[in-house]
Formats: structure tokens, sequence, C-alpha cells
């Protein structure tokens, strides 16, 4: 039932429908590509589509077939929900393969994905919103035009770094322009999961009507969001912990060395 609600839209031919395959950070094995084909020849009209959330979409699917679609997709362990909602994170390659990335930022976005995933009341309360992740400025990830967006950072801590990520809020695409978030704060990456919980709780309690969560950060004042997440942009050396100096996934200290080369996303 959550699958259809969030992965299946109807399309403006009457009976049928364009189903999106979630792809967790855009990962896909050979074996499932293979299995995706299939489904798609089966199931729609052999093509398949790739979005800008890093997902895939099959179109022209009959809605008399669309339990047998998503049951295929959980045979090959593609049948994930939540398609395009908060927990669907997007994020570039970062500085797992990328020379340009300050961060790792993936990384983030599997911490992300994990949490959200054991809190459905937070994806539901943040229905709309989207969290994107770059880990430099480029934007490879648009955190730019996200609800909630991320781009990779360095803060100095005592002559050691500290890997941080400045927050943007309340980006968004629509129909005739964009909008730009706005940077808000600077939080060490090991307090991101609390950042997330925090805006979508604020959100969720203070929204007006049928208020969308782009438009509701829109008008946050850098003053609002400093009483909600202000405690977690401090960092001192005596309040710092051994892992505060560590990347998210990373066994080192963090010493982000941007090289010259293009972007790999």
């Amino acid at each position: 039932v959550r699958w259809s609600e969030t992965n299946a839209r109807k399309q403006k031919q009457p009976g049928y429908f364009a189903a999106t395959v979630r792809l967790p950070l855009g990962d896909i094995t050979a074996g499932q590509i293979r299995a995706i084909a299939a489904i798609a020849q089966g199931y729609g009209d052999g093509e398949v589509r790739v979005t800008p959330q890093q997902n895939l979409v099959i179109r022209w699917v009959p809605e008399i077939s669309l339990r047998k679609l998503w049951a295929a997709l959980q045979q090959a362990g593609l049948g994930a929900a939540d398609a395009d909602t908060i927990a669907d994170v997007t994020s570039c390659p970062g500085a797992e393969s990328c020379r340009l990335a300050v961060t790792h930022s993936r990384s983030l976005g599997r911490v992300l994905t994990e949490f959200l995933a054991g809190r459905p009341d937070l994806v539901s309360a943040a229905d709309g919103a989207d969290i994107k992740i770059s880990g430099c400025p480029n934007g490879c990830g648009q955190h730019h035009i996200a609800t909630i967006g991320f781009q990779g950072s360095v803060r100095r801590l005592g002559g050691k770094a500290v890997p941080q990520y400045f927050l943007m809020l309340g980006g968004q695409v629509g129909e005739e322009h964009a909008d730009f978030g706005r940077v808000v704060a600077k939080v060490p990456v090991r307090r991101l999961t609390e950042a997330v919980e925090r805006l979508v709780v604020h959100y969720r309690d203070t929204h007006v009507g049928d208020e969308h969560a782009a438009t509701f950060f829109q008008r946050m004042t850098i003053e609002d969001v400093k009483v909600v997440l202000g405690d977690l942009e401090g960092l001192t050396i005596t309040s710092a912990t051994e892992d505060d100096y560590k990347d998210l996934d990373q066994s080192t200290a963090f010493n982000p060395e941007v090289m010259e080369g293009e972007c790999s996303a």
C-alpha cells in the first residue's frame, strides 16, 4: 500500500501508471539492471528513464499490473517505497571518488537514509520535502534546490579539522521558476541526524494549514533556526569527541585534500 502511494503515479492516459524504482543513493547491481529490463518489457513499454533523484521510472504500466510489477521488484530487491520523499536522499559521489569533494557525502546519505527508514513518522510529517547532499560547493548533488540541503565543509578546532556541512533551507523547483535555499547553519557531521529530526518536528508542529515544507522553511528567519539548531552548531575543544574529528564511515582523522580534476558526478 505504501509503495503504491509513493512510487506509482497516474499518467494522463486513463488506466496507466508511471512506476518509480527507488535506488538508495542511486546504487544498482548488474543483476538488478537485467531484472529491470525484464520488468520494463513485461509490465511497461520497454523503456526505463533515469530521474534527477537517482531513481528509475517505468512508464505505461496498466493499473491491473501494478501489484505484479511491485512483486517482481521486491524479488529483485528493488521494491522500496518512499520514492521522492524525505527518506529518498540524493547525494553526489563525494570524497569516495571525486577529487574536488571535501566530505564523504554518500556516507552522510547512507546515515540519513538508515535513520529515516526507522522513523516513518518523520517521513510522513515531512511529506513533500526532500534532502540533497553535495560534498563540495560545486553542487552536483543539487543541494541548493532541496528543501533541506547539505554542502560539505570543514572547520578548524585546536589545529585539527572537523567535518561539517553548511545547512541550506527552502530550496525548490516549480513549473515556472526555482528557489535556491539559504545557508542558515554550519553543523558538524555527527549531529546532522539530530538536525534533520528537529527541523521536521518543527515543521510538523508549527506549519500553517497545508503549507509546503519548502515554503515553510523559506519563511523561517535565521533567528528561528538558531532557536531550533543553535546548540548543535557549537563545538569546542573540550566538548568535541574523538569521532567529531572523523568523517562518517572513516577510521582516520579528517584531513580534506582537494585536488585538480573534473567532478566524477
